[in-house]
């Protein structure tokens, strides 16, 4: 295969999610670390502006967002699937990955962050306001919240426990799938940063069991790799043909647009598409560090329009 790289930061929760599937594949992959807030100047070269985290380069080919990351690695790698086929269980793995991404996720990050608030660089919470478009919260307002963060953490908690009530070993089926580590980088996230948030777990031990089960996948085989030598591997090579899929009529592959997200960090990317499905998007790039790139994403979560003339 084609070498892996992977734009991330240890203590992203999303990376984790990306690191566990290179781990259940069995893949090898090359680890460039980003800067945790903007400015992020030898990352946005390959995505044109978007600046989430994580983001894999596979030569001139950027993909952004988990989903569309891991829609890839099982393109590429088939087996064990991260994402079952239509019929398969799709479904219930939709509705669980959206729940603990866009539910789950905003009680376990204000908990931690809350928890963490005197080890975490105040420009690490400007960051977040800004990148949500909200004020910067002060250290007494994040204090001030975590009773209503913890509950509500609490209650969700009790939801997963009741899930594994029945002794499963994963969400579904005999290996994790990618709504197993969307739910886990949830809970990872509480046990990072020394662990300070951990606690909230101490009242629900089939969600510690399955944690443990998780983890054990591990991360496959990493190295090290330069933001600047990732740089010139995609200036030396050619974006690869988009993959076949069925033609979105609505999104015909021509013409600039401006692809943004639907929540947060709305930083607009723009380019040429070049390949619109149901599920997935591609836009053609011209950057003058690295020359041609292709920018993939996924339709879920994520905008297509006219760019402004």
């Amino acid at each position: 295969m084609t070498e892996l790289i992977l734009h991330h930061y240890d203590i992203s929760p999303y990376a984790e999610k990306i690191r566990l599937a290179f781990g259940l594949k069995g893949l090898s992959w090359a680890s460039v670390i980003v800067p945790a807030t903007l400015p992020k100047p030898d990352l946005m070269p390959l995505t044109g502006g978007f600046r989430r985290t994580p983001v894999l380069q596979i030569g001139a080919d950027i993909y952004c967002d988990t989903l569309r990351i891991a829609m890839e690695l099982d393109r590429r790698c088939p087996e064990p699937r991260l994402l079952p086929e239509s019929g398969g269980g799709a479904g219930f793995d939709g509705i669980l990955a959206t729940w603990a991404e866009r539910v789950l996720m905003w009680p376990t990050a204000r908990y931690v962050t809350g928890m963490n608030r005197d080890a975490l660089p105040e420009a690490f919470f400007r960051d977040r306001a800004e990148m949500r478009g909200h004020p910067v919260p002060t250290p007494d307002e994040v204090a001030a919240g975590l009773p209503h963060e913890e509950g509500q953490l609490r209650l969700m908690l009790g939801w997963v426990e009741d899930l594994l009530a029945d002794d499963r070993r994963f969400a579904r089926g005999r290996l994790p799938r990618l709504a197993d580590l969307a739910l886990y980088q949830r809970l990872w996230w509480l046990r990072a940063l020394d662990g300070r948030a951990a606690h909230a777990l101490d009242d629900f031990p089939r969600t510690r069991d399955w944690i443990t089960r998780i983890a054990s996948v591990g991360h496959g085989e990493r190295s090290e790799l330069s933001p600047r030598d990732a740089l010139r591997i995609a200036s030396a090579a050619e974006p690869a043909d988009p993959p076949r899929g069925v033609p979105d009529d609505d999104l015909a592959p021509q013409g600039r647009v401006r692809v943004t997200t639907e929540d947060f960090a709305r930083d607009p990317v723009e380019g040429e598409l070049v390949h619109a499905t149901r599920e997935t998007i591609a836009i053609r790039r011209d950057d003058p560090e690295v020359g041609r790139v292709h920018v993939h994403f996924p339709c879920l979560g994520y905008a297509v329009t006219p760019s402004p003339k």
